[in-house]
């Protein structure tokens, strides 16, 4: 390498250098050019379609799980029970935001529409355990306990009336026989007492 590429390597840094000071100089002097946000009190107006934290609103979830199948990390977990009008009620739902990589698969599958992306995007935690959002507060033991002890309810509502139903149906077709033997036997005594004329 000779003096010559030498200093024209020199001459070459100079140069970028000051292009690049005068593009940084552009946008530190002109205030329209501010790229730069005090963030906790300024922020970005965020995109629509952003896909932040998910959400979802129990009372429209019919706990279906599309989304725990197709969710491709495992991230959402629900247990749900058959309650007393043969819908599924859900015991818990939780979504572990530490390992959902916000693909949005789970909203799009999600047939009444109940999950859902917010705009959040700030979670700071200590733990991996203020990571999972949990959607129900109830203990699932308890919701568990609660829904059996409605379906046995609605079990044993539904044997009484079938029992009672049977018992009228019973008591009608005796009766009902009782009037047919009634009328039979009126009937055959006039039949006779002609033959005898």
């Amino acid at each position: 390498m000779g003096l010559k590429a030498y200093l024209n390597d020199i001459v070459e840094a100079v140069v970028t250098t000051a292009k690049g000071m005068r593009i940084t100089a552009r946008y530190g002097v002109d205030p329209k050019e501010e790229v730069t946000l005090q963030y906790p009190e300024e922020r970005w107006e965020i995109p629509q379609g952003y896909r932040g934290f998910l959400h979802n609103d129990i009372k429209t979830c019919t706990a279906c799980t599309m989304c725990v199948k197709v969710c491709p990390i495992d991230c959402i977990s629900l247990e749900s029970v058959r309650g007393a009008d043969k819908k599924m009620v859900l015991a818990s739902y939780d979504i572990n935001i530490g390992r959902c990589m916000y693909c949005g698969l789970c909203v799009e599958v999600c047939p009444p529409k109940s999950l859902k992306h917010t705009s959040g995007y700030e979670m700071a935690s200590v733990t991996r355990g203020e990571l999972i959002l949990n959607f129900i507060a109830e203990d699932a033991a308890e919701i568990k306990a609660r829904v059996a002890r409605q379906v046995a309810e609605a079990t044993a509502k539904a044997e009484a009336q079938a029992a009672a139903k049977a018992e009228a149906q019973a008591a009608a077709k005796a009766e009902a026989q009782a009037v047919a033997k009634a009328a039979e036997v009126p009937s055959s005594g006039t039949a006779e007492g002609e033959k005898k004329e």
